[in-house]
């Protein structure tokens, strides 16, 4: 189990190693989780941990966006209301009719077996539900709406950014891949509205960010990645001007420096997009 303080009331996961980065808020009379972890398992074991640390129910879920890695382990906080985004429940019914079938799912992760024999276990016998709370834009939480819940978009439609104004923290999802190059491949994908997203944050200037992978950071890195992201999308824009392929924006270092780390896993994916975006 790798969820850990990082102050009173606020825990986090950023190790990596049950999908992304989740965390909880604990309110006067209840946790609320954000985002789940991927694994159930390990999932039910940070569920297990925040009961017994806080004393207090797991009665809300919010989801930051609806991609696997951060919803596939909400079933280990059962009974819990989930909540989301109203492009992000669209888009989990969509899931579920196509990608989130059972044997889909099987089929995708069946690569996996050998290396991520937990995350394989897991997805035999995965449940998933629909969020039942669903939001447009706005949605406040706690007896004094310490949360903040806003619906921003970017990274995918659904995308959204959770406050607890008491510890002066916000959690942005996948909007961040902290200090690494971001998955940018979903079909809603919109890379401007990521970058006004980001841009909108900065502006709140809150203290502690909690990046949808990589670890806790700052305003000072938050300007980094958005200046990166700004580069990247002129890159992408002068690329598709000249008819130049992936491969060749790869080959000419057209990935800025400051978000490398990483473009192996997810750089065809996300510039395959950007491409079709912009082009």
């Amino acid at each position: 189990m790798t969820l850990r303080k990082l102050v009173d009331g606020l825990f986090v996961d950023t190790d990596g190693t049950n999908g992304g980065n989740h965390g909880a808020i604990v309110l006067e009379d209840e946790v609320v989780m954000i985002d789940s972890g991927m694994i159930h398992p390990k999932s039910l074991e940070t569920k297990e941990f925040l009961t017994k640390k806080t004393g207090l129910p797991i009665l809300k879920l919010v989801f930051t966006h609806s991609h696997g890695d951060h919803v596939f382990g909400a079933q280990a906080f059962e009974p819990v209301s989930l909540i989301a985004s109203a492009p992000m429940r669209q888009r989990c019914e969509d899931n579920l009719k196509g990608d989130w079938k059972i044997e889909t799912l099987r089929n995708s992760y069946a690569p996996m077996k050998e290396e991520r024999p937990e995350l394989w276990e897991a997805i035999q016998d995965l449940s998933i539900r629909l969020p039942d709370t669903i939001f447009k834009t706005y949605l406040f939480l706690g007896n004094n709406e310490e949360i903040s819940v806003k619906l921003l978009g970017g990274h995918t439609a659904g995308s959204s950014t959770i406050i607890s104004h008491p510890h002066n923290a916000i959690f942005v999802g996948d909007l961040i891949f902290s200090g690494k190059f971001p998955y940018g491949g979903d079909p809603t994908c919109d890379p401007d509205r990521w970058i006004m997203a980001l841009e909108e944050i900065l502006a709140l200037g809150l203290e502690t960010i909690i990046p949808g992978h990589g670890p806790v950071c700052g305003l000072d890195e938050l300007e980094i990645y958005i200046q990166a992201l700004m580069d990247l999308r002129a890159n992408v824009e002068d690329a598709t001007t000249a008819d130049m392929t992936i491969s060749e924006f790869i080959e000419e270092g057209m990935i800025p420096k400051d978000i490398a780390e990483g473009a192996e896993r997810f750089a065809d994916r996300t510039l395959k997009h950007w491409f079709q975006f912009y082009g």
